[in-house]
């Protein structure tokens, strides 16, 4: 019997299951570096990208049908259609139109296209055959959904959530943006700095250089300045910012350079008890809950939650520290958005076959505890 032939040539390696998962334990540093600076180089698209679109609008770009963010286009080098994407947005663009590849953004995640100059993104799908499967019927589904939510405001059911009506704000937003670079000015040439906008609300931005030679002083600094209901949110150049405003707009262009290549640290301490203290001057009753999904409950009535109580994400509240937003304005914007919610609803006939109609609080509401009381 001949013995059988090997089909590796001898100048050929043969790599056994032990080598392959050591080379792609090596690998994958390299692979996170390259997501990395995929995900820095789309901040600048979605930098255009919230120049001319509202950053309330392209948020909902960002999340699937079930309210989880969609999956990220990644390369686009092999990218079947590519060219004849690049020939629009070309075409777009010479018409004087602002166009947006979708695929060189973090944000925007439907379609191929956005084109930017009306009022709301208007999503383009393009496709290089004619070919339908589900997944396309998916696409355009989710593209049909969101032009009817951005024309009218207002859906039976988007994305799950029934009688689902967009507001608009009521008051001007009040951001300091002006103040954090003004605080990261002052840290290039001091090393350390710290500055108050308003009562409950601190930033802080440190060079790397300084802290690796002041470990023991940054403690020392930071625990004189926080208390047990302050939290401290760390500002990074990474994913965890999606899908709120970009850093590289809210940033002057020498601090957004420094801030991607971490020569300067930016920390945001927000009191809570300061931000609950302006929910109960506003006549509300807050619930500081933090629990990964929802920062406060507020209720007009905490012995009756059926007058009208409301939940506000994590989401929303973290605009606070990456956007820098006022956290006055934040409070007194939603005691704003829940007076008018109040106010409609009441004006509309509303009876037991009312869709979406609640005869008990949801789960887990009325027993909700407080962060803060568990300290």
């Amino acid at each position: 019997m001949k013995a059988r032939k090997s089909k590796f040539r001898p100048n050929n390696l043969c790599y056994t299951a032990r080598d392959i998962k050591i080379l792609l334990k090596q690998v994958q540093p390299r692979i996170q570096n390259c997501q990395h600076l995929l995900f820095l180089w789309k901040a600048i698209g979605d930098g255009i990208a919230n120049i001319y679109q509202s950053k309330y609008s392209l948020k909902h770009l960002y999340f699937d049908s079930d309210y989880l963010p969609k999956q990220d286009s990644g390369f686009i080098s092999d990218k079947l259609g590519f060219r004849k994407e690049f020939r629009a947005l070309v075409l777009g663009i010479r018409m004087g139109v602002p166009v947006l590849m979708s695929d060189l953004t973090n944000i925007i995640r439907h379609g191929d296209l956005c084109a930017l100059a009306a009022e709301e993104p208007l999503l383009i799908e393009m496709k290089s055959s004619n070919n339908r499967n589900a997944r396309t019927a998916r696409q355009f589904e989710q593209l049909e959904v969101l032009s009817k939510f951005f024309t009218n405001d207002d859906v039976g059911n988007f994305r799950g959530a029934v009688n689902t009506k967009r507001i608009s704000l009521e008051r001007e937003e009040v951001c300091y943006v002006a103040e954090i670079n003004e605080c990261i000015r002052q840290a290039i040439q001091l090393g350390f700095f710290t500055v108050s906008p308003e009562k409950g609300l601190k930033y802080i931005a440190l060079t790397s250089e300084w802290y690796s030679s002041n470990v023991d002083s940054f403690n020392k600094k930071v625990n004189s300045i926080t208390s047990k209901t302050c939290m401290m949110v760390t500002l990074t150049p990474e994913p965890s910012y999606l899908p709120l405003y970009p850093f590289t707009l809210s940033l002057t262009p020498l601090n957004t350079l420094l801030f991607i290549q971490e020569e300067i640290q930016l920390l945001v301490v927000i009191d809570i008890a300061v931000i609950k203290n302006h929910f109960n001057e506003l006549g509300l009753h807050p619930i500081a809950l933090m629990d990964g999904d929802h920062s406060f409950q507020l209720s007009l009535d905490p012995s009756d939650l059926m007058k009208g109580t409301f939940r506000v994400s994590e989401l929303s509240f973290l605009r606070i520290a990456c956007e820098f937003q006022s956290p006055k304005w934040f409070a007194s914007e939603q005691y704003s958005l829940i007076k008018r919610v109040c106010s409609e609803n009441t004006s509309e006939s509303i009876d037991l076959n009312s869709e979406g109609l609640l005869t008990s609080p949801p789960l887990g509401w009325s027993e909700a505890r407080d962060c803060l009381e568990d300290e």
